[in-house]
Order: structure tokens, then sequence, then C-alpha cells
């Protein structure tokens, strides 16, 4: 484990700022937290933070509020984050964050930083990759969450093309269907099916994915194809627990009917689901991205296709702000683009 006080100079790291903090200086960005900040605090302040990584340490240990958690996301020991804290403070003549054997707190002037330093990183990471989208490609790393189904089928192509088109880029993905908390958890972006739950997230629609009720061949010759929703009731149903769970909705005529189903299984896995479909247990409500092939070999048939299903958006969920790395605009562009015709 490297455990650098101060990253190397010939890092892709430094950053370093050695302007007084005077009113000459601060007028070159008026309108910042950067600005503010400063000029809330004496103009006796110079300013000697040699690592743009102390600054990133800063906003993640106030995002995580844990030193132990920083550490081990920057791959550095808890004691080389608390002396990139002490130092940050010394140099500021402030106490940015109160910390006792239970508890961290982050104090007024540490959240007015936090709002300062995130847009020094945001000036930074910018200014980095407007001189590194050369020949090479992009750089640097994305965190990405995807949907367990829906990521392995049609995330992971794509982000193989997209690697290798960029092989000094780093790409790390998670797989889990829940929400996650992008910030708290360290995401650039995450990729969800349906509506978020969390309103300050920025949402980039990147479009949408219909819906098929099928049943295998020899379900229906067993017990019958349902004629109309309601018919449903008296079929064996298997729900996505967290898709559309026991309440599926039928559209026609500008009319909509909503059906509560059961069954014998109900799974939070949608690949789970067409399993026990394909199987013969029973009638399932799935994506088309997933079942098109089956209906297309005849393995599936289709049930109430003069009725319309509920779609589910796809949207790319990212943090809370107006810049968006160019990095992570790129890939956002590219699945886009790939996504049109599901």
């Amino acid at each position: 484990m490297r455990d650098p006080i101060a990253p190397k100079p010939n890092t892709a790291t430094v950053f370093v700022m050695r302007s007084q903090c005077d009113p000459a200086a601060l007028a070159a960005t008026p309108g910042s937290a950067f600005h503010s900040f400063c000029f809330g605090m004496s103009f006796r302040v110079r300013w000697r933070v040699d690592s743009i990584e102390s600054f990133r340490a800063f906003t993640r240990v106030v995002e995580r509020g844990s030193f132990s958690r920083v550490a081990e996301e920057l791959q550095v020991k808890q004691s080389t984050v608390s002396k990139w804290m002490q130092a940050l403070e010394s140099q500021l003549g402030v106490q940015l964050l109160e910390r006792t054997t239970r508890a961290m707190h982050v104090t007024d002037a540490g959240q007015r930083f936090y709002q300062a330093a995130l847009d020094v990183l945001h000036a930074y990471d910018a200014a980095v990759g407007s001189v590194c989208q050369d020949d090479t490609g992009l750089r640097g790393r994305i965190r990405v969450s995807v949907p367990e189904v829906f990521g392995r089928l049609h995330v992971v192509p794509h982000v193989a093309r997209f690697s290798r088109r960029n092989p000094a880029l780093s790409l790390e993905l998670s797989f889990a269907d829940r929400y996650v908390d992008l910030v708290g958890e360290g995401f650039d972006l995450a990729i969800r099916l349906g509506q978020p739950t969390d309103s300050t997230l920025r949402v980039q629609n990147m479009g949408k994915t219909s819906r098929r009720l099928v049943a295998s061949a020899g379900y229906v010759k067993r017990r019958g194809m349902p004629d109309t929703p309601a018919a449903l009731r008296e079929h064996d149903c298997l729900p996505h627990s967290t898709a559309l769970g026991d309440r599926w909705s039928f559209s026609r005529d500008g009319r909509t009917q909503r059906v509560r189903v059961r069954g014998p299984v109900v799974a939070n896995n949608s690949e789970a689901t067409l399993a026990l479909v394909r199987g013969g247990m029973g009638i399932g409500l799935l994506a088309t991205w997933l079942v098109d092939a089956d209906i297309r070999s005849g393995r599936l048939v289709t049930l109430l296709d003069d009725y319309e299903t509920p779609s589910a958006k796809i949207n790319a969920l990212m943090p809370p702000g107006r810049y968006t790395p160019p990095r992570v605009g790129a890939l956002v562009e590219l699945l886009r683009d790939a996504w049109r015709e599901l």
C-alpha cells in the first residue's frame, strides 16, 4: 500500500496553488465558492496546498464521514488522511473538522471550504481533461453502478468497446439492483431502469424499454391462454418483487386495468423469473430485451397482445452539480447511442 504524505511530483495529481488570498488574485474567479470562501478569511492566509489529492481527500471525508473509509478508497493509511486534514487546517488557520474518538463533525468553515474545494476539483478535472483527450483517448477512472441483468447484457459489451478505444481509462463496474448512494459510495455514474428515488441527482434519459407478457408453450397447453387481464387472477404468475411487484397494469383504448397477480414463486432477479417462465412455472411480465430471443425461437409465446404494458425508462444518474467530467460524458453518450434500438 502506498503511503505518501504528499503525492510524488511525477503523478497527474499534483496541483500547486501559491497565490496570496488578496483581492487582485480573487478577482480572476468571481462568484465561485472558492472566491467567496477566501473573502471570508484573513488576506494574510497563504495557500500552499501541494496536492489536489488533499482537496479530494477532504471532500471525500465530508461525504463519507469516515477517515478509514476514505483511506481505503484512496489506498493510503488512515494516518495519512489525518495528516492531510491537519495540514489543510494548519494552512487555513481554521478548524475544518471536529473529531472525537466516537464521531466527526464538519464545522461551518469546513462546510464552506467543502464547496470551495469542489470548485477547485471540478476546475482541475476539466483542465486535465482538456489536455488529456489526445490521440490516446480519455484518461482517469470511472466508477459505474449498473443493474445486474441489464448491466451484464447491455452495458458490459459497450463498456468493453469503450475501454478498447480509451486504453488510458480505468473503469470499475459495480452490479446491484438497488439505488446506490452515488456521493457516499463514490460513484461517478449509475444506470437504472425506472423512476429515480433521489430527486437531488442529475438524470439523463437514455431511452426506454417495453415489456412483454409471456409464458412457455407447455404452460399454455396445460393451463390455457388468458383472454383478458382479469383472467390472470386464475393463472400462476411470477412477479418481480423489485420491478412491478404483484400489481400489473394493462392499457387499451385509453383505459387502464390493474390486476393483482399471484403465483408459486416471487423473485427479485429478472433472469431467475425468465428461467421459471421457460420451465413452465407460470406467466411473466418481462423486459422485451430479455425475452425477444425466446419469442423468436418459439420457446416462449406472448399473451394479451392487444394490450399495452408499462414501459421502463433507462436513466443515467450522476451526482448533484453542474460539472460532468469529459470521460463520464463520453461514456453516457456512447451508451445512449447504443440503446436507441432497445
